[in-house]
């Protein structure tokens, strides 16, 4: 009798500490969790007119959401409460974030659209929601893609002739000014390597790019259509939108002007780490926020809404280059910031072959064009291949 109560006694033990622990991942898994600190990271572009982004310059932007807003909506009401912290990151280089993720140090992170789809397919992370933008008189979690010239620029009469026309580039995560554009110009039989001499490439200098485009230094150019109203509705009535798309729409409602392609606007993604709860709360705290809150208003952003399908980015971005498959299977985003990855990116059109990496650099300064200080440059990468030549890159890129 006596030995089998101490086995019930002993069962009850196990089952209760099994309970325990069933209680304590779940509640780490789908609850508030013993987390008191949440890390958001984010990243914002150069203004027009203002000095380049630093981390100080991106948080003054967004901490009044992503630290302050948080704590008080969300952190504050948790038991025991918690607090977010916001960092600006991927400054200077595309790491910061990356590294942060890989060493557990962010929890969420807020970024241009192939920032989202980038950090989602290399970690176990998942876009949470999206922001809207004021495009006229309605919100929308899109960005509008807006194929433009000058209507006074006669050499563009239509976008499907691109031979011998300059065009620029953005951003290599942008899903608007790069990804889209990339696949705009393929569209229409340009290749944006072995065409590059058409090219001009402008990271997130969009305001540069736009004044190119005004002063007819480009001839098209591949622009979110809510950046051209936010800064220039002005000039909208001077410029040209080609490859309209009349009844594109999105969450139901048709985008009040004319643009060529729709797709997902910047978002917040959260890690897998941070409970199921957590996210809800935060989610549902972004969407409480509307237009005349001052966060909101320095943000410039109308609202918030649960996350869009950022997989029509993540396709982009493959056939693009810029996600590729390392050699441990793992997915990994190129580095914008990089030479070496720029150029590892570079995929050639079928009739070319790809020039030595170093001799693509060096090939700038012997066609008397040396790379100016803070710019990454190549020239020529791609080359025709030479017909009936067995291993004539090799030859070639030896000889370079």
């Amino acid at each position: 009798f006596h030995r089998a109560q101490a086995e019930q006694i002993e069962m009850r033990a196990v089952i209760i500490l099994a309970v325990l622990v069933f209680v304590s991942v779940v509640g780490s898994t789908l609850g508030e969790s013993t987390k008191r600190t949440f890390i958001v990271g984010g990243w914002l572009p150069d203004a027009p007119g203002q000095p380049p982004q630093t981390p100080e310059s991106i948080a003054k932007t967004l901490a009044p959401i992503f630290q302050d807003y948080l704590t008080d909506a969300v952190g504050k009401k948790m038991d025991p409460p918690a607090q977010f912290i916001f960092r600006g990151v991927d400054v200077d280089e595309y790491t910061s974030s990356h590294d942060l993720i890989e060493s557990g140090g962010m929890d969420f992170l807020y970024s241009l659209p192939g920032g989202i789809a980038c950090r989602a397919s290399e970690f176990p992370w998942v876009p949470l929601a999206t922001q809207q933008n004021m495009v006229g008189s309605m919100a929308f979690g899109s960005e509008a893609l807006a194929v433009f010239s000058l209507k006074s620029n006669s050499a563009i009469s239509t976008d499907k002739d691109l031979k011998g026309k300059r065009l620029g580039c953005g951003y290599l995560w942008s899903g608007t000014t790069y990804l889209e554009g990339y696949q705009v110009m393929l569209d229409y039989g340009l290749h944006i390597y072995r065409d590059m001499a058409q090219v001009r490439f402008y990271g997130a200098e969009y305001e540069d790019y736009y004044q190119d485009v005004l002063r007819g230094d480009l001839d098209l150019g591949f622009l979110a259509s809510s950046w051209l109203v936010k800064n220039h509705a002005g000039d909208m009535g001077r410029l040209q939108v080609h490859d309209v798309k009349e009844s594109l729409t999105y969450e139901g409602r048709t985008y009040p002007f004319p643009v060529s392609r729709l797709t997902p606007t910047y978002g917040l993604a959260a890690s897998d780490k941070v409970g199921w709860m957590v996210k809800q709360k935060v989610l549902l705290a972004l969407q409480a926020l509307n237009a005349s809150h001052p966060g909101m208003q320095l943000l410039k952003v109308a609202g918030w809404t649960s996350a869009a399908n950022y997989g029509v980015v993540t396709t982009s971005l493959v056939k693009a280059g810029v996600l590729v498959d390392t050699p441990s299977g793992q997915k990994r985003c190129r580095n914008p910031h990089s030479a070496l990855d720029i150029y590892q990116s570079i995929a050639c059109p079928s009739d070319y072959f790809k020039v030595d990496f170093n001799a693509s650099m060096r090939q700038c300064e012997a066609a008397g064009q040396p790379c100016p200080d803070g710019v990454i440059c190549f020239c020529r990468p791609c080359q025709p291949k030479p017909q009936n030549l067995f291993s004539w890159e090799t030859v070639v890129n030896l000889c370079a």
